[in-house]
């Protein structure tokens, strides 16, 4: 078996530790650097990049670069916070058959786990490397805030990267073992984690080797990609009231003035000026180039983000409130996250905690570090085995009402493992089929919050209405990853259970006019997707009529050549009733008796935990997994064993 690493998979940058003679220590790439982006590109040769090499020609090759791609992984292409991030990426995204998210990069489609993968294979092949030896195992961290869709999303990435995935840990959880590491505490810490592209408050006791969550939360449209989107767009408005020109059309342009913001932004952090100089930006009205040059002080930058560190501060004022404890309570707040480096961030926050902020963990590395030490203690005997993670789960889970509204099964900051049973029952006489949507968010509204999925319970016997009672088992996880098994109560006969991934009602309804609008496009030359990342929006540039080989959307397709771990997004026919209708009805929802709480077990089996293997190409265009399909080219529907349903997207991987 080989060696375990710890992956800390950004936003804007990643980070890979290990620990080796007892001691965590983080890779070293060949240019010296301790980091990698998180971007994946293709170039005019079709040659596939990742990391430098890829974030170096950004600026020659906007289209066709993908970078912050976390912020979108796991998402509904219906929901309202993809339609928010649509607003300031460059490269096309498209939607997929189960409504997720796929970008088109030089005529080919992409999952966003295969994009991830990319990246986590070159932080892979470094760490063996580094370490001589191979590398088959990892733990990764994400967002404490990471829904269950994400944090599968996640898992998938690192199966296609040839890695077995040991645990996905949150970012603030990974930071306090870096923290305890080697000490003797009896602390409660407050881990202010603010990355590139998300924001996360935990609040964490430690005692000694125990590292107890008591809560956790943050906001995933939060991190340094905002800060710099802030000061891009305020030189973009000072050169057109300078020059009379807007540039904000051209995505090279732009491009380029976003990392000298993002430089700009960096280098404030250690002076109180810094200048952005950009040759040739443009061209006037008669063909002559034209240079971008400006001064930018510290507190012009402080004065367009100083909201961004208010919103950040109001979500930890929030988290203390749920903790139920104070800010007097708190003995040290620990700094993670490139971005917690700015000066203001760290003033603020100490006149919001009373006291400085700790400087004894690294921004940059310690959440790597920590998911190392996590690593080596699920892999090695050596390793200590004693310490003890006790995490809760960052978003309430639920399922749907009749009045829209979420029946909340798990509460935010519920402890983890955990397990609830609830009861169903038919609605009308010989029902055959129960469908049962699940959510997760803070709203008590399901339309408001992410749909994880549909289970639908088939295959119940004929009987008048509410005679039939299915007894639904909900056990989550340590990871936050929710599985379910069935049985028929009257009968004690476990009930076949299959996974629907699709959209919600709200969602086809937002999806349907684009589906409507790409088709009116099939018989007009293909234009590029609009994307707004500047004040004003010009036409966009025509986009190469070659038809990309891959996923060609809105063809029907399947995407099991492209996701080798999942045999394809189902697709399921509604079960005819006795009268010919649909058989998916409402569901009616019983409490659980004691009784029936007394007898569920846990599921911890049900857990899909990926099997190592040799290593998966992360881009399996044209490949066919095993598994027919129909003739009418939907994919086989993955049926999971009756009683046995796994975890949501397990059953594809």
């Amino acid at each position: 078996m080989g060696k375990a690493i710890g992956i800390d998979l950004g936003t804007t940058n990643s980070c890979c530790a290990y620990v080796r003679n007892g001691k965590p220590q983080v890779v070293t790439y060949r240019d010296g650097s301790r980091t990698i982006p998180s971007v994946f590109a293709i170039d005019k040769n079709g040659n596939r990049l990742v990391g430098n090499e890829a974030r170096d020609q950004a600026v020659a090759n906007p289209n066709h670069t993908i970078a912050a791609s976390k912020r979108l992984i796991g998402r509904n292409f219906g929901s309202s916070a993809m339609q928010k991030m649509q607003q300031v990426f460059t490269y096309e995204l498209v939607e997929g058959e189960s409504s997720e998210v796929l970008v088109r990069v030089a005529d080919q489609v992409f999952t966003l786990e295969q994009i991830s993968a990319a990246i986590l294979r070159r932080i892979k092949d470094s760490a063996e490397e580094a370490l001589g030896e191979e590398v088959d195992q990892a733990v990764i961290t994400v967002p404490a805030y990471f829904n269950d869709r994400q944090r599968q999303a996640v898992r998938s990435a690192g199966k296609l990267a040839g890695l077995k995935v040991l645990r996905v840990l949150n970012e603030p959880t990974a930071a306090a073992l870096a923290y305890g590491l080697g000490r003797t505490l009896n602390q409660r810490v407050a881990i202010y984690d603010l990355g590139g592209g998300t924001f996360d408050i935990s609040i964490i006791d430690i005692k000694d080797k125990i590292f107890e969550v008591i809560a956790t939360g943050g906001d995933t449209f939060l991190g340094g990609v905002d800060f710099d989107d802030r000061l891009m767009q305020w030189v973009l408005q000072e050169f057109v009231d300078e020059t009379d020109i807007d540039v904000s059309y051209d995505r090279s342009a732009v491009t380029r003035i976003r990392e000298a913001s993002e430089l700009a932004k960096i280098s404030l952090s250690d002076t109180h000026e810094t200048d952005i100089d950009l040759p040739q930006i443009c061209s006037d009205e008669d063909g002559n180039s034209v240079d971008l040059r400006m001064t930018i002080s510290r507190e012009k930058l402080e004065e367009l983000t100083e909201d961004l560190i208010d919103r950040s501060i109001a979500t930890c004022e929030r988290i203390l409130q749920e903790a139920g404890t104070s800010r007097e309570d708190v003995d040290e707040m620990l700094l993670v996250g490139g971005q917690s480096r700015m000066p203001l961030v760290r003033r603020k926050l100490q006149s919001f905690i009373g006291q400085p902020p700790s400087n004894k963990v690294h921004p940059d590395e310690a959440v790597a570090i920590g998911a190392a030490i996590m690593a080596h203690s699920l892999s090695s005997k050596a390793g200590p085995q004693d310490m003890t993670l006790l995490d809760v789960l960052s978003m309430a889970i639920g399922i749907n009402k009749v009045d829209g509204t979420m029946h909340v099964l798990f509460a935010k900051n519920q402890p983890l493992p955990d397990y609830k049973t609830r009861v169903l029952t038919t609605s009308k006489d010989n029902q055959r089929s129960i469908m049962l949507r699940i959510y997760q968010g803070e709203s008590k509204f399901v339309a408001e919050n992410e749909l994880l999925g549909t289970f639908v319970f088939s295959g119940l016997r004929e009987a008048p209405k509410g005679q039939v009672k299915i007894e639904v088992t909900f056990h989550i996880d340590s990871e936050g990853i929710l599985n379910l098994t069935a049985r028929d109560i009257n009968t004690g006969q476990l009930v076949e259970s299959r996974l629907k991934l699709g959209k919600d009602d709200s969602s086809s309804r937002r999806g349907g006019e684009n589906r409507r609008r790409r088709r009116r496009r099939q018989s007009q030359p293909q234009q590029p997707q609009q994307q707004q990342s500047a004040p004003q929006q010009r036409q966009p540039e025509p986009a190469s009529q070659t038809p990309p080989p891959a996923l060609d959307m809105p063809r029907r397709s399947s995407l099991a050549a492209e996701r080798p771990d999942r045999r394809g997004p189902p697709t399921i026919p509604p079960p005819v009733g006795a009268h010919g209708r649909s058989a998916h009805d409402d569901v009616d929802l019983l409490e659980p008796e004691p009784a029936q709480m007394a007898a569920a077990t846990p599921l911890g089996s049900a857990h899909h935990t990926p099997a190592s293997g040799p290593a998966m190409d992360p881009f399996p265009i044209g490949r066919t997994p095993g598994g027919g399909h129909r003739m009418d080219g939907e994919p086989d529907l993955p049926v999971a064993p009756k009683g046995c349903l796994g975890s949501f997207f397990g059953l594809f991987s």
